[in-house]
């Protein structure tokens, strides 16, 4: 396994967004609500991170799988309520693939307009565009419109005003917007037709940016309760000395090792690797990832205690959280049967881009 060993520029963009996420991000639900969300978007836009898969004139993306890991982690790790995941990575990504217009990526990456990947009913898929009923909006946040696929390959744009009317999740740092009827008048189709190593690769890239916002929050629960450990004191010992609260935290910390490693690679092999050797690290990489995430969670919320389970406390957005990354584009269950499909030769089966 090939690890990404960051440069030092990617070293600089990760303390560069370790400082940005935390002047962004949420510590508890009130701030989701008054949060200035278009000066969080504005900032991530002057700090050139919505432009990271524009392609540049020799076509190659501006920044690499392992750069949008390193932003996805900090924005997760942050409960940051911005839509980087859907607009920045997701979607832009598959509008670069199809050849969109230069202006139109541009307006993506300066932050003007955003779009938001449809999806399945289920999550795990791209929805198709003549069959829009149920499909879901992910991340919308300000999303005037949306992406589907036509025959399994044609890029159409959808207007989401009117037609996607937005539904409560479990996540409440990301927006998420349903359609209830046919699909609106006003579609275009975007660009060329995508081929099936495109559809691959895009979705190898976007497997692992949502494996690694998953990352980020598992590190970032498990940090603020081993901090809370060392504070919290029963029985006249603070919590954290207590072996049973030593030995969860430890695992915790196993499992956030452990899913870095996957999403590091599968960052690395998003562009270095052939289409399917990228999209076997990242159903890889999505598979832990979605396991652990949950159990790591579950660890934060008992050694919290009492306070954990409050609707004030910052606990229960991180578990939140893990769980719509656990669900997007395939749980745990989907990413492994097309891990078993590709190491046994037979492709990837179909997954609706």
């Amino acid at each position: 396994m090939v690890l990404a060993l960051l440069n030092d520029e990617q070293q600089m963009l990760r303390e560069m967004m370790g400082s940005l996420a935390g002047s962004v991000g949420a510590g508890n639900p009130r701030d989701i609500a008054e949060s200035d969300r278009g000066k969080g978007w504005a900032a991530l836009a002057e700090a050139g991170v919505l432009g990271l898969r524009v392609r540049d004139g020799s076509g190659a993306p501006t920044g690499s799988g392992v750069e949008v890991m390193i932003v996805a982690e900090a924005l997760g790790g942050a409960l940051a309520p911005l839509p980087y995941l859907g607009s920045a990575v997701l979607a832009t990504e598959l509008l670069a693939l199809a050849g969109a217009p230069a202006d139109l990526l541009q307006r993506a990456a300066d932050g003007a307009e955003r779009h938001a990947v449809l999806l399945t009913r289920d999550l795990s898929g791209v929805a198709a565009a003549d069959d829009l009923g149920g499909a879901v909006a992910f991340d919308s946040w300000g999303a005037a419109h949306g992406l589907a696929l036509a025959d399994g390959r044609r890029l159409v744009r959808v207007p989401l005003d009117g037609a996607a009317k937005p539904r409560p999740g479990a996540d409440l740092t990301r927006e998420l917007a349903r359609f209830t009827g046919p699909a609106p008048a006003g579609a275009e189709e975007i660009g060329r037709p995508l081929a099936p190593a495109d559809l691959d690769r895009w979705r190898a890239l976007a497997l692992t940016a949502v494996a690694a916002d998953a990352v980020g929050a598992m590190r970032a629960a498990l940090d603020g309760v081993v901090a809370y450990s060392k504070e919290r004191v029963a029985y006249g010992q603070q919590i954290g000395s207590f072996q049973a609260i030593q030995h969860m935290c430890a695992d915790a910390l196993v499992h956030c090792e452990a899913a870095s490693a996957c999403v590091s690679y599968a960052a690395w092999a998003a562009d270095a690797a052939e289409p399917a050797d990228a999209l076997l690290a990242a159903h890889t990489a999505k598979a832990y990832t979605a396991s652990a995430a949950l159990d790591v969670a579950e660890t934060v919320m008992q050694v919290y205690g009492g306070i954990g389970h409050t609707w004030e406390h910052v606990a229960h957005l991180y578990a939140r959280r893990v769980l719509l990354d656990r669900q997007v584009l395939g749980d745990a269950g989907h990413s492994l049967l097309r891990v078993a499909d590709l190491r046994l030769g037979e492709g990837p089966g179909p997954e609706e881009g």
